[in-house]
């Protein structure tokens, strides 16, 4: 439980940060993991919510929405052109981060994946 409090309290504290940043990025974060965070728990089913967890995680989010980007535009992706395009969006955060200082791709690879670690370890802690 103490685990799980501390996880819970990170993430709060991380999506207010980033809410300041991007309040856009802080809210499809909160809409994506605050659900997944107040699921997850030591005891019961694992399975079910470690697919939520992966799906949750910033990459998976991302991969996810491009995918729905390009579906409302109808002209729906194939898997290897999907690939690309997620490889190309994580390219041009690191640019954007090191060109013009940008925080969304520190912001997300310093805290968002430490607070998805945490409550992945919460899940599947002994």
């Amino acid at each position: 439980r103490a685990l799980k409090l501390l996880a819970l309290l990170y993430l709060a504290l991380q999506l207010g940060c980033i809410a300041l940043l991007n309040f856009s990025l802080g809210f499809l974060l909160a809409a994506t993991m605050v659900p997944v965070a107040a699921a997850v728990r030591p005891t019961g089913p694992r399975l079910p919510l470690a697919v939520l967890l992966v799906l949750v995680a910033p990459a998976g989010t991302l991969l996810l929405g491009l995918f729905a980007q390009r579906e409302l535009l109808e002209a729906p992706l194939g898997a290897l052109e999907g690939w690309q395009l997620f490889l190309r969006a994580v390219a041009e955060g690191l640019l954007d981060h090191h060109l013009y200082g940008s925080l969304v791709f520190p912001a997300a690879a310093l805290g968002v994946y430490p607070c998805w670690l945490l409550l992945w370890n919460v899940l599947f802690w002994k």
